[in-house]
Protein backbone atom coordinates (compact mmCIF):
# COMPACT_ATOMS: atom_id res chain seq x y z
CA UNK A 1 0.00 0.00 0.00
CA UNK A 2 1.47 3.95 -0.58
CA UNK A 3 0.97 5.34 2.44
CA UNK A 4 0.60 9.30 2.09
CA UNK A 5 2.74 10.53 4.34
CA UNK A 6 5.76 8.45 3.22
CA UNK A 7 7.46 11.83 2.53
CA UNK A 8 6.92 13.04 6.50
CA UNK A 9 9.48 13.15 9.05
CA UNK A 10 8.34 13.02 12.68
CA UNK A 11 10.40 14.25 15.93
CA UNK A 12 8.62 12.46 18.88
CA UNK A 13 9.36 13.94 22.13
CA UNK A 14 6.94 12.64 24.45
CA UNK A 15 5.59 9.69 26.56
CA UNK A 16 2.62 8.27 28.17
CA UNK A 17 -0.53 7.40 25.87
CA UNK A 18 -1.64 10.89 24.06
CA UNK A 19 1.59 11.78 22.48
CA UNK A 20 2.89 8.26 21.52
CA UNK A 21 -0.08 7.24 20.17
CA UNK A 22 -0.02 10.48 17.78
CA UNK A 23 3.21 9.86 16.42
CA UNK A 24 1.99 6.24 15.46
CA UNK A 25 -1.49 7.47 14.07
CA UNK A 26 1.26 9.22 11.72
CA UNK A 27 3.22 6.84 11.42
CA UNK A 28 0.84 3.88 10.16
CA UNK A 29 0.10 6.74 7.42
CA UNK A 30 3.72 6.65 6.54
CA UNK A 31 5.30 9.21 8.19
CA UNK A 32 9.17 8.49 9.74
CA UNK A 33 8.92 8.60 13.17
CA UNK A 34 11.69 8.89 15.64
CA UNK A 35 10.77 8.62 19.42
CA UNK A 36 13.12 10.11 21.83
CA UNK A 37 13.16 8.32 25.05
CA UNK A 38 15.02 8.81 28.09
CA UNK A 39 17.50 6.27 29.79
CA UNK A 40 15.18 5.58 32.51
CA UNK A 41 12.29 5.68 29.71
CA UNK A 42 9.22 5.98 28.84
CA UNK A 43 6.68 5.62 32.22
CA UNK A 44 4.39 4.34 29.67
CA UNK A 45 6.91 0.92 29.65
CA UNK A 46 5.71 0.53 33.70
CA UNK A 47 1.79 0.98 33.47
CA UNK A 48 0.11 -2.27 34.92
CA UNK A 49 1.13 -4.76 37.48
CA UNK A 50 2.54 -8.21 36.83
CA UNK A 51 4.08 -7.57 33.60
CA UNK A 52 7.59 -9.19 33.36
CA UNK A 53 8.27 -8.37 29.88
CA UNK A 54 10.28 -5.87 28.50
CA UNK A 55 7.56 -4.18 26.57
CA UNK A 56 3.80 -4.45 28.50
CA UNK A 57 0.48 -4.29 26.52
CA UNK A 58 0.42 -0.67 27.38
CA UNK A 59 3.61 0.68 25.76
CA UNK A 60 3.18 -1.73 22.87
CA UNK A 61 -0.35 -0.41 22.01
CA UNK A 62 0.99 2.95 21.01
CA UNK A 63 4.20 2.57 20.30
CA UNK A 64 4.38 1.26 16.79
CA UNK A 65 5.72 2.39 13.64
CA UNK A 66 8.52 4.66 15.18
CA UNK A 67 12.32 4.18 15.68
CA UNK A 68 13.98 4.24 18.90
CA UNK A 69 16.61 6.83 19.91
CA UNK A 70 17.46 6.44 23.27
CA UNK A 71 19.14 9.69 24.66
CA UNK A 72 20.12 11.61 27.98
CA UNK A 73 18.44 14.90 27.28
CA UNK A 74 19.80 16.40 30.21
CA UNK A 75 23.57 16.58 29.45
CA UNK A 76 24.80 18.96 27.21
CA UNK A 77 26.20 17.06 24.45
CA UNK A 78 22.42 15.14 23.62
CA UNK A 79 21.50 19.08 22.04
CA UNK A 80 23.55 19.14 18.88
CA UNK A 81 21.72 15.45 17.96
CA UNK A 82 18.18 17.17 18.96
CA UNK A 83 18.91 20.19 16.61
CA UNK A 84 19.82 17.95 13.84
CA UNK A 85 16.76 16.53 14.09
CA UNK A 86 14.73 19.12 14.66
CA UNK A 87 16.36 20.49 11.08
CA UNK A 88 15.29 17.80 9.30
CA UNK A 89 12.00 16.81 10.56
CA UNK A 90 8.55 18.37 9.71
CA UNK A 91 6.47 18.21 12.93
CA UNK A 92 7.52 17.44 16.67
CA UNK A 93 5.26 16.08 18.67
CA UNK A 94 5.67 16.89 22.94
CA UNK A 95 3.35 15.87 25.68
CA UNK A 96 5.51 17.49 28.44
CA UNK A 97 4.28 20.36 31.35
CA UNK A 98 5.22 23.97 30.09
CA UNK A 99 9.12 25.18 30.28
CA UNK A 100 9.57 21.66 30.19
CA UNK A 101 10.87 21.46 26.16
CA UNK A 102 12.86 25.25 26.25
CA UNK A 103 14.75 23.59 29.41
CA UNK A 104 15.66 20.74 26.92
CA UNK A 105 16.66 23.08 24.39
CA UNK A 106 13.66 22.00 22.33
CA UNK A 107 10.80 25.18 22.64
CA UNK A 108 9.46 26.06 20.02
CA UNK A 109 11.13 29.52 18.96
CA UNK A 110 14.39 27.29 19.13
CA UNK A 111 13.21 25.05 16.67
CA UNK A 112 11.44 26.97 14.32
CA UNK A 113 14.68 29.44 14.00
CA UNK A 114 16.69 25.50 13.28
CA UNK A 115 13.39 25.10 10.42
CA UNK A 116 10.97 27.79 9.84
CA UNK A 117 8.75 24.81 7.94
CA UNK A 118 8.74 23.32 11.57
CA UNK A 119 5.03 21.81 12.51
CA UNK A 120 5.12 22.15 16.34
CA UNK A 121 2.77 20.22 18.22
CA UNK A 122 2.16 19.97 22.26
CA UNK A 123 -0.66 17.67 23.75
CA UNK A 124 -0.91 19.08 27.41
CA UNK A 125 -3.21 18.80 30.53
CA UNK A 126 -4.35 22.55 30.08
CA UNK A 127 -3.08 24.23 27.47
CA UNK A 128 -0.30 27.05 27.99
CA UNK A 129 -2.29 29.95 29.31
CA UNK A 130 -1.86 31.07 32.82
CA UNK A 131 -3.70 29.09 35.52
CA UNK A 132 -3.44 25.22 35.08
CA UNK A 133 -1.07 25.19 32.46
CA UNK A 134 1.57 24.57 35.03
CA UNK A 135 -0.28 21.62 37.08
CA UNK A 136 0.72 18.15 36.38
CA UNK A 137 -2.36 16.01 34.47
CA UNK A 138 -3.30 12.84 33.83
CA UNK A 139 -6.34 11.00 32.04
CA UNK A 140 -8.10 10.07 35.56
CA UNK A 141 -6.82 13.62 36.84
CA UNK A 142 -8.86 15.06 33.57
CA UNK A 143 -11.98 12.66 34.17
CA UNK A 144 -12.42 13.99 37.55
CA UNK A 145 -11.86 17.93 36.95
CA UNK A 146 -13.79 17.55 33.08
CA UNK A 147 -17.51 16.62 35.58
CA UNK A 148 -16.60 12.90 33.06
CA UNK A 149 -16.59 11.23 36.46
CA UNK A 150 -19.46 12.71 38.33
CA UNK A 151 -21.37 11.83 35.14
CA UNK A 152 -20.98 7.93 35.26
CA UNK A 153 -22.14 5.31 38.01
CA UNK A 154 -25.51 5.22 39.83
CA UNK A 155 -27.85 7.69 41.52
CA UNK A 156 -27.26 8.12 44.15
CA UNK A 157 -23.74 6.64 44.59
CA UNK A 158 -19.87 7.40 43.77
CA UNK A 159 -18.51 7.82 40.85
CA UNK A 160 -16.93 6.46 38.89
CA UNK A 161 -14.07 6.81 35.67
CA UNK A 162 -14.03 4.95 32.09
CA UNK A 163 -11.35 2.25 33.04
CA UNK A 164 -9.55 3.42 29.76
CA UNK A 165 -7.24 6.45 28.48
CA UNK A 166 -10.50 7.79 26.56
CA UNK A 167 -8.97 11.19 27.24
CA UNK A 168 -5.36 10.72 26.30
CA UNK A 169 -6.62 8.48 22.95
CA UNK A 170 -9.02 10.92 21.69
CA UNK A 171 -6.06 14.01 22.33
CA UNK A 172 -4.21 11.77 20.12
CA UNK A 173 -6.68 11.69 17.56
CA UNK A 174 -7.30 15.63 17.96
CA UNK A 175 -3.33 16.32 17.59
CA UNK A 176 -3.15 13.94 14.53
CA UNK A 177 -5.72 15.75 13.49
CA UNK A 178 -4.51 19.50 13.77
CA UNK A 179 -0.78 17.70 12.47
CA UNK A 180 -2.50 17.01 9.20
CA UNK A 181 -4.34 20.37 8.97
CA UNK A 182 -0.93 21.74 8.86
CA UNK A 183 0.70 19.96 6.32
CA UNK A 184 -1.65 20.89 4.15
CA UNK A 185 -1.72 24.19 4.85
CA UNK A 186 2.07 24.07 4.38
CA UNK A 187 1.82 22.28 1.04
CA UNK A 188 -0.94 25.11 0.36
CA UNK A 189 1.93 28.03 0.35
CA UNK A 190 0.55 29.04 3.69
CA UNK A 191 4.25 28.59 5.30
CA UNK A 192 5.15 25.76 8.07
CA UNK A 193 5.50 27.65 11.13
CA UNK A 194 2.67 26.61 12.72
CA UNK A 195 2.32 25.56 16.85
CA UNK A 196 -0.70 23.58 17.42
CA UNK A 197 -2.03 22.87 21.04
CA UNK A 198 -4.10 20.09 22.20
CA UNK A 199 -4.90 20.23 25.52
CA UNK A 200 -6.83 16.87 27.33
CA UNK A 201 -9.05 19.04 29.14
CA UNK A 202 -10.18 20.64 25.71
CA UNK A 203 -10.78 16.75 24.66
CA UNK A 204 -12.27 15.84 27.33
CA UNK A 205 -14.86 18.81 27.01
CA UNK A 206 -15.18 17.95 23.23
CA UNK A 207 -16.31 14.66 24.36
CA UNK A 208 -18.99 15.44 26.37
CA UNK A 209 -19.98 17.79 23.37
CA UNK A 210 -23.87 16.81 23.43
CA UNK A 211 -24.28 16.86 27.43
CA UNK A 212 -21.90 20.21 28.00
CA UNK A 213 -24.35 21.76 25.53
CA UNK A 214 -27.48 21.01 26.95
CA UNK A 215 -26.40 21.67 30.60
CA UNK A 216 -24.99 25.20 28.88
CA UNK A 217 -28.32 25.68 27.13
CA UNK A 218 -30.28 24.51 30.05
CA UNK A 219 -28.43 24.75 33.32
CA UNK A 220 -29.93 21.48 34.29
CA UNK A 221 -26.42 18.79 35.50
CA UNK A 222 -26.51 15.37 33.83
CA UNK A 223 -27.75 12.57 36.06
CA UNK A 224 -26.04 9.61 36.45
CA UNK A 225 -28.33 6.75 35.10
CA UNK A 226 -25.79 3.57 35.45
CA UNK A 227 -26.50 1.29 32.70
CA UNK A 228 -29.37 2.77 31.26
CA UNK A 229 -29.44 5.34 28.61
CA UNK A 230 -30.18 8.92 29.70
CA UNK A 231 -31.48 10.21 26.28
CA UNK A 232 -33.62 6.86 25.53
CA UNK A 233 -35.94 4.48 27.33
CA UNK A 234 -36.01 1.30 27.00
CA UNK A 235 -32.03 2.05 26.62
CA UNK A 236 -29.38 0.27 28.96
CA UNK A 237 -28.31 -3.34 30.38
CA UNK A 238 -31.15 -6.20 31.27
CA UNK A 239 -30.17 -9.45 32.78
CA UNK A 240 -31.06 -12.73 30.95
CA UNK A 241 -31.89 -16.26 32.48
CA UNK A 242 -28.18 -17.39 32.29
CA UNK A 243 -27.25 -15.02 34.24
CA UNK A 244 -25.24 -12.79 31.04
CA UNK A 245 -26.44 -9.46 29.91
CA UNK A 246 -27.84 -8.13 26.89
CA UNK A 247 -28.84 -4.13 26.47
CA UNK A 248 -31.14 -2.15 24.16
CA UNK A 249 -31.92 1.13 22.65
CA UNK A 250 -35.28 2.50 21.48
CA UNK A 251 -35.18 5.42 19.92
CA UNK A 252 -38.35 6.41 18.57
CA UNK A 253 -41.82 5.16 18.72
CA UNK A 254 -42.13 2.63 15.52
CA UNK A 255 -38.98 0.93 17.27
CA UNK A 256 -41.27 0.80 20.55
CA UNK A 257 -44.29 -0.82 19.16
CA UNK A 258 -41.84 -3.44 17.36
CA UNK A 259 -40.01 -3.98 20.44
CA UNK A 260 -42.74 -4.49 22.92
CA UNK A 261 -44.44 -7.06 19.72
CA UNK A 262 -41.06 -8.80 19.79
CA UNK A 263 -41.15 -9.45 23.55
CA UNK A 264 -44.50 -10.30 23.73
CA UNK A 265 -46.18 -7.78 25.13
CA UNK A 266 -48.32 -5.99 22.51
CA UNK A 267 -50.69 -4.22 24.84
CA UNK A 268 -47.63 -2.82 26.34
CA UNK A 269 -47.33 -0.30 23.45
CA UNK A 270 -50.28 1.44 23.85
CA UNK A 271 -50.12 2.11 27.64
CA UNK A 272 -50.60 6.06 28.14
CA UNK A 273 -47.53 6.59 29.94
CA UNK A 274 -45.24 4.97 27.74
CA UNK A 275 -46.32 6.03 24.40
CA UNK A 276 -43.42 8.34 24.43
CA UNK A 277 -39.67 8.69 24.72
CA UNK A 278 -40.13 11.22 26.99
CA UNK A 279 -42.95 9.88 29.19
CA UNK A 280 -40.97 6.40 29.22
CA UNK A 281 -38.21 8.49 30.17
CA UNK A 282 -40.34 9.88 33.25
CA UNK A 283 -41.42 6.47 33.68
CA UNK A 284 -38.46 4.63 33.75
CA UNK A 285 -38.47 2.95 36.76
CA UNK A 286 -42.06 1.45 36.14
CA UNK A 287 -41.51 0.21 32.79
CA UNK A 288 -37.99 -1.15 33.74
CA UNK A 289 -39.87 -2.80 36.97
CA UNK A 290 -42.18 -4.72 33.91
CA UNK A 291 -38.80 -5.37 31.65
CA UNK A 292 -36.75 -7.24 34.20
CA UNK A 293 -38.58 -10.47 34.76
CA UNK A 294 -39.18 -10.93 31.18
CA UNK A 295 -35.42 -11.07 30.13
CA UNK A 296 -35.06 -12.97 33.01
CA UNK A 297 -37.08 -15.80 31.05
CA UNK A 298 -34.96 -16.33 28.19
CA UNK A 299 -30.82 -16.44 27.93
CA UNK A 300 -28.50 -13.84 26.55
CA UNK A 301 -28.47 -15.66 23.43
CA UNK A 302 -32.29 -16.31 23.08
CA UNK A 303 -32.96 -12.66 23.40
CA UNK A 304 -30.64 -11.62 20.79
CA UNK A 305 -31.79 -13.89 18.13
CA UNK A 306 -34.96 -12.57 19.15
CA UNK A 307 -34.19 -8.99 18.85
CA UNK A 308 -32.32 -9.03 16.12
CA UNK A 309 -34.49 -10.60 13.96
CA UNK A 310 -37.06 -7.35 15.06
CA UNK A 311 -34.68 -5.47 13.94
CA UNK A 312 -34.23 -3.89 17.59
CA UNK A 313 -31.12 -2.04 18.42
CA UNK A 314 -29.72 -4.77 21.21
CA UNK A 315 -26.43 -6.51 21.65
CA UNK A 316 -24.53 -9.05 24.37
CA UNK A 317 -22.76 -7.18 26.42
CA UNK A 318 -19.27 -9.01 25.87
CA UNK A 319 -16.37 -9.17 28.01
CA UNK A 320 -13.02 -9.52 25.54
CA UNK A 321 -13.21 -13.16 25.78
CA UNK A 322 -16.31 -13.59 24.02
CA UNK A 323 -14.67 -10.76 21.52
CA UNK A 324 -11.99 -12.97 20.51
CA UNK A 325 -14.20 -15.96 20.96
CA UNK A 326 -16.30 -13.99 18.15
CA UNK A 327 -14.70 -14.97 14.54
CA UNK A 328 -17.09 -12.36 12.96
CA UNK A 329 -16.45 -9.84 15.52
CA UNK A 330 -13.07 -10.53 15.52
CA UNK A 331 -12.93 -9.74 11.30
CA UNK A 332 -14.20 -6.81 11.83
CA UNK A 333 -10.93 -5.30 13.48
CA UNK A 334 -7.90 -3.78 12.39
CA UNK A 335 -5.49 -6.93 14.38
CA UNK A 336 -1.18 -6.78 13.97
CA UNK A 337 0.83 -9.81 14.72
CA UNK A 338 4.25 -8.75 15.84
CA UNK A 339 7.01 -11.26 17.36
CA UNK A 340 8.30 -9.85 20.65
CA UNK A 341 11.48 -12.33 22.07
CA UNK A 342 10.07 -15.26 19.93
CA UNK A 343 6.22 -15.19 20.42
CA UNK A 344 4.10 -14.33 18.54
CA UNK A 345 2.14 -10.92 19.86
CA UNK A 346 -1.09 -9.26 18.76
CA UNK A 347 -2.19 -5.49 19.06
CA UNK A 348 -5.10 -3.63 18.33
CA UNK A 349 -3.93 -1.44 14.71
CA UNK A 350 -4.81 1.85 13.16
CA UNK A 351 -8.91 1.66 12.21
CA UNK A 352 -8.98 3.46 9.16
CA UNK A 353 -8.81 1.25 5.90
CA UNK A 354 -7.66 2.42 2.60
CA UNK A 355 -9.40 0.91 -0.72
CA UNK A 356 -9.89 -1.99 1.40
CA UNK A 357 -6.79 -2.62 3.47
CA UNK A 358 -5.62 -1.28 6.62
CA UNK A 359 -2.69 0.59 7.41
CA UNK A 360 -0.49 -1.82 8.49
CA UNK A 361 2.57 -2.51 10.42
CA UNK A 362 6.05 -1.21 9.42
CA UNK A 363 7.95 -1.38 12.59
CA UNK A 364 6.74 -3.43 15.91
CA UNK A 365 6.50 -1.87 19.34
CA UNK A 366 10.40 -0.21 19.57
CA UNK A 367 12.63 -1.48 22.64
CA UNK A 368 14.37 1.09 24.38
CA UNK A 369 17.61 2.49 22.13
CA UNK A 370 16.98 -0.11 19.49
CA UNK A 371 17.25 1.87 16.76
CA UNK A 372 19.74 5.01 18.47
CA UNK A 373 23.06 3.60 16.37
CA UNK A 374 20.99 3.71 13.15
CA UNK A 375 18.97 7.04 13.66
CA UNK A 376 22.84 8.39 14.27
CA UNK A 377 24.40 7.18 11.36
CA UNK A 378 21.46 8.78 9.44
CA UNK A 379 22.58 11.85 10.54
CA UNK A 380 26.06 11.03 9.11
CA UNK A 381 27.95 10.52 12.72
CA UNK A 382 31.00 8.33 12.50
CA UNK A 383 31.35 5.40 14.46
CA UNK A 384 33.63 7.28 16.90
CA UNK A 385 31.18 9.36 17.68
CA UNK A 386 28.58 7.19 18.37
CA UNK A 387 30.58 5.03 20.58
CA UNK A 388 32.18 8.20 22.09
CA UNK A 389 28.30 9.08 22.80
CA UNK A 390 27.38 5.82 24.27
CA UNK A 391 30.53 5.68 26.37
CA UNK A 392 29.49 8.92 28.24
CA UNK A 393 25.62 7.44 28.22
CA UNK A 394 24.45 10.77 26.54
CA UNK A 395 23.30 7.42 23.98
CA UNK A 396 22.19 4.66 25.06
CA UNK A 397 21.51 1.65 22.56
CA UNK A 398 19.22 -1.54 22.42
Amino acid sequence: MEKELREIRILEMSEGIAGPYAASLLGDMGASVIKVEKPEGDWGRGVGSGIERTMNPSFAAVNRNKKNLCLDLKQEGARPIIRSLVQRSDVIISNFRRGVMERLGAGYVECQSLNPKIIYCTISGFGQKEGYADLPATDAVIQALSGIMDSIGEDPGLPFRVSFPVIDLFAASLAVQGILLGLISRQQGKGGTRVLEVSLMNAAMALQAVSFTSYLMTGELPRRCGHQNPYFSPGGAFQTQDGQYVTITVINEFQWETFCKAIGCGDLARVEEFKSNRSRLENRKALNEILIPIFLAKTREEWTSILRRADVLCAPINTFADLSGNPALMACLSLLNFNLMGKEERIMGNPIQLDGEYLGLELPPCRKGEHSIAVLQELGYRRDEIEELVKRRILLKG
